[in-house]
């Protein structure tokens, strides 16, 4: 259930302070970004939870708070080719934890798996999200058969069996890339919290 403005005020302005300066990005780098609002919806142990980021027929990524023999597991599964997140093989397929500014587009998720383990507490050292506060998972998923890249913020404790889907945001524009935390310019000055390097990128790579 969405919480009240005054409250989603204030947790999108904690999100801001705690991963650094807004910074505003105007005109076409953020005019095609659609942003979910802040949802803090929790997944229950031993459940999922689908996301359908833009609001077609299909859902586009399957996020997991499983219990297994060895412990809590949180994952996420991309539920459609050519669809994969930004993440890295170390063994095992793993999930990457973006921080806000990060690049999310077609080098990011180059060779990303479509599967990955977020979090296995010591059975997956490599995970990224053990213990993650407002961390971004960064994906490539289809729209009519078209790539298109967006990003999902979560909060997880490992430990503690705990699994908060924050928010979420897309680009509209097909194969256009963004920057994790990046929303509409009314929203929030058109970043959550990312850097003047994060933005310099995204306009680089735009005029390239």
């Amino acid at each position: 259930m969405k919480q009240d403005d005054s409250n989603a005020t204030a947790r999108r302005a904690a999100y801001s302070i705690a991963a650094g300066a807004v910074v505003g990005v105007t005109g076409s780098a953020e005019a095609a970004i659609s942003y979910s609002g802040v949802q803090d919806l929790a997944i229950a142990q031993f459940s999922s939870q689908q996301l359908n980021l833009d609001g077609d027929a299909y859902n586009d990524i399957l996020l997991k708070n499983y219990v297994f023999g060895g412990g809590n597991y949180q994952g996420a599964y991309v539920n459609f080719a050519p669809g994969k997140v930004v993440g890295f093989s170390a063994g095992l397929s793993y999930a990457s934890a973006l921080s806000a500014g990060d690049l999310i587009d077609a080098s990011t998720t180059s060779g990303g798996p479509f599967q990955a383990s977020m979090a296995y507490g010591g059975n997956n050292p490599n995970a990224e999200f053990n213990t993650a506060s407002g961390a971004f998972i960064g994906l490539e998923f289809p729209i009519g058969g078209v790539s298109h890249f967006g990003w999902v913020r979560v909060t997880v404790d490992n430990a503690a069996g705990s699994f908060v889907i924050n928010d979420w945001a897309y680009n509209s524009t097909p194969g256009a890339g963004l920057l994790a935390g990046q929303v509409p310019e009314p929203t929030s000055l058109g970043l959550l919290a990312a850097g003047a390097a994060g933005v310099a990128a995204m306009r680089r790579r735009q005029v390239a």
